[in-house]
């Protein structure tokens, strides 16, 4: 997976705001709005999974190098999850033109469908949109662009949000809590990115507290925390953390390779994962 974003809804630094971390100048406290990608096989040949497209995803894709995308998840309708879904044009273009898959739970497809109708009018003549095929899920594992794909519900405030499983990897955004039958779909899960908003609690989001409670439950080798807000500064605390859990950071790519080992690449590296050391 590659963080694309690991910040709020405002993301950091937060405009208005002269808090330390909104004017520090380390990069791992400059947050895009969150989302991930899952990148699947061999770099030569791999399947990208995009998860949300936030109102940042034109940048998010110029840093990751993305032209193209073979499928885009949906976690929920927040602003900041998808309002950047008319940017998809370019990941579309890149793609060959050829219509993106869009997963989705059907609450979240039909909000989609009214607040970008143009996108979804199949009679819309415009040139400069993109084509989607949309899709709906629920509890059962499906399969986009090749890949099998498990749902993993989870609860913000009163909303439902879909987590993704993939492999061995499993991404959970904004919720404030983990039902115990999603926390068992997760047994197994070696690499987890995580909600983890701050360290006081919050009504529909986890806390930095309860995330790591939530991780410990599951068991993972690794954590990595995300959608943090200015309260969170990267250093400080990654050394209050477990050995075994970090904050994540823009750009940020973690992968669990074939033969087993869970590797990292820092952001602007062009060789090979290496092997986490903490």
């Amino acid at each position: 997976m590659e963080i694309l974003g690991s910040g709020t809804s405002s993301g950091i630094p937060t405009v208005g705001c002269d808090c330390w971390v909104c004017r520090s100048d380390n990069p791992r406290n400059k947050r895009l709005r969150a989302s991930v990608l899952f990148r699947v096989g061999p770099p030569a040949d791999e399947t990208r999974l995009l998860v949300d497209v936030t109102p940042d995803i034109r940048m998010q894709a110029l840093r990751a190098g993305v032209s193209s995308v073979h499928a885009v998840l949906i976690t929920h309708t927040h602003a900041d999850h998808c309002h950047g879904l008319d940017d998809l044009r370019a990941l579309y273009w890149g793609g060959g033109r050829q219509p993106i898959d869009l997963w989705a739970y059907p609450e979240s497809l039909a909000s989609l469908k009214r607040t970008f109708a143009y996108i979804f009018d199949d009679e819309y003549d415009y040139k400069g949109i993109a084509r989607l095929n949309p899709a709906t899920f629920e509890h059962q594992p499906f399969v986009a662009a090749g890949v099998r794909v498990s749902p993993i519900p989870v609860v913000h405030g009163n909303m439902r949000v879909a987590g993704f499983r993939v492999g061995d990897a499993a991404y959970i955004t904004d919720c404030n809590e983990v039902p115990q039958t999603s926390i068992e779909k997760l047994k197994g899960t070696r690499v987890l990115i995580l909600d983890a908003l701050r360290r006081a609690p919050h009504p529909t989001h986890m806390s930095l507290p309860a995330a790591l409670d939530v991780a410990r439950r599951i068991g993972v080798e690794r954590v990595f925390f995300t959608h943090i807000n200015h309260d969170l500064e990267h250093e400080s605390v990654n050394k209050e953390l477990p050995d075994w859990a970090r904050l994540g950071y823009d750009r940020l790519r973690v992968a669990v390779e074939a033969d087993g080992k869970v590797t990292i690449r820092e952001p602007g590296e062009n060789t090979q994962p290496h092997a986490v050391a903490w």
